[in-house]
């Protein structure tokens, strides 16, 4: 065979200081929830609920970055990098928008989206008392993915790792200070959490903000110039962001109704799938880091018109996830018991550990689809990422319906569904790379 443009090396090389990014980041909801451990039940269920409500905020900018992503590593590999800034800067201000604006509905209207979901007082009242703090992150927040994608799409990968180690570290010790009311500071509770977690997010922002100026990348790029903000250019970014936002939206929807519904199970279920699927988050880190470098390495080498290297390349990076999230389950089996006991209490860890085993069962799955599934989206096939998505959730939303309606409270197989949703992207995604007209397309483009 030819060789590729991205040899395992590389691929790995991009992939393990994004998966120490990722490692860190996912370490800021699951100290938060760990912490709660001491606090309570409710305090625990309310912190995983809002956590995952704020991320459903967060991943939709994420993934609105991801098409940002995308055409930085092909402007990158077509050797234009002056227009790299100008990708950058209509990025920044559309999300600028949307961060005020999620600031100002959360402020206003914390209590009556909440009440839709939460129907235990305790639980409803410490998730208005996290939110009540955490809302300033959107003022800033989407910042982070901003520069989350502006490094990944140059392959800087190693300056994201320093920025979000330091943010985890400084959210762990401020949860530990703000929480329990440590050196003079007062006791908190979860609002310790809450702005524990704004103050180290802004701190990843600042440096990686400085970063920029230090290395006079901003220059070479052109960057926080803002003279050409234009309708065309949000408008190219949006179309091939759209079906990973949608994918995303999605995604993190029917995590919430998953766990509205499971709320009604009690608060025992509630807290056992809140804290498994932190765990989760956490064993899926390899796969999310190789969905980012999919964005990267494929848009680069359609950015040097070797279109002939996509399916060889996608098969090597599903090689690589499926090996690093391998790695991932023998160490979870292997420290199981100290694992749940970390961020369980252990009245409910004999419960939870036929979720565990799912769960480990759904990261494979993961690992394949979300590689697999990027690699459509990055061909910029819109409508066909789209139709694969609708397909997709009407197949889970079939299934959830049978779980919850007619076999009921039975957690385990509830926590199946994700067997179903990452199976079915991945065969649906893999007969397009083999039968869809995607050559065509890009002929049309290039």
């Amino acid at each position: 065979m030819k060789k590729l443009s991205y040899s395992y090396k590389d691929i790995i090389y991009l992939a393990i200081p994004l998966m120490i990014s990722n490692f860190f980041y996912t370490l800021i909801p699951f100290a938060d929830v760990a912490f709660m451990k001491k606090i309570g039940l409710a305090e625990q269920g309310a912190i995983n609920f809002v956590a995952l409500l704020y991320l459903i905020f967060f991943m939709i900018s994420f993934s609105y970055t991801k098409g940002t992503q995308i055409f930085i590593a092909r402007k990158d590999g077509e050797g234009k990098s002056s227009q790299i800034g100008i990708i950058l800067d209509n990025t920044i201000f559309v999300l600028g928008i949307v961060g005020l604006i999620l600031f100002l509905v959360f402020a206003f209207f914390s209590e009556e989206i909440l009440s839709v979901f939460l129907k235990e007082p305790k639980v409803l009242q410490a998730t208005l008392d996290y939110l009540s703090i955490r809302k300033y992150g959107f003022l800033y927040g989407f910042m982070g993915s901003v520069f989350i994608a502006y490094y990944t799409g140059i392959s800087r990968v190693k300056m994201l790792a320093i920025a979000i180690i330091l943010m985890a570290g400084t959210n762990i010790f401020l949860n530990w200070v703000l929480i329990f009311g440590r050196f003079g500071f007062p006791e908190m509770g979860i609002k310790g959490a809450a702005l524990a977690s704004n103050i180290s997010e802004f701190i990843s922002i600042f440096i990686m903000w400085i970063n920029t100026f230090t290395t006079k990348l901003y220059k070479r790029h052109l960057m926080f110039s803002f003279k050409l903000i234009k309708l065309e250019y949000i408008k190219l970014i949006s179309k091939i962001s759209a079906p990973i936002v949608v994918l995303t939206l999605i995604g993190l929807i029917t995590w919430l109704i998953f766990f509205a519904l499971i709320e009604k199970m009690g608060v025992v279920p509630f807290a056992i799938s809140g804290s498994i699927k932190q765990i989760y988050t956490v064993l899926g880190i390899s796969a999310f880091a190789l969905s980012s470098v999919t964005n990267t390495v494929i848009s680069n080498i359609i950015g040097q018109k070797k279109e002939n290297e996509l399916i060889p390349l996608t098969i090597r990076l599903v090689v690589v996830s499926i090996v690093s999230i391998f790695l991932f389950i023998g160490v979870a089996k292997i420290f199981q018991d100290q694992i749940l006991s970390l961020i369980m209490d252990d009245s409910i860890i004999n419960q939870s550990i036929p979720i565990f085993n799912i769960v480990l069962i759904s990261l494979i799955l993961y690992g394949i689809g979300n590689v697999i599934f990027n690699a459509v989206v990055t061909l910029g096939c819109t409508k066909t990422s789209l139709i694969i998505l609708v397909s997709v959730v009407i197949i889970y939303m079939s299934f959830v319906y049978y779980v919850f309606y007619v076999v009921e409270d039975n957690l385990a197989l509830a926590w199946t569904t994700e067997w179903v949703y990452w199976f079915t992207i991945s065969i649906i995604s893999i007969l397009y790379l083999r039968f869809g007209k995607w050559r065509e397309l890009l002929a049309r483009v290039n």
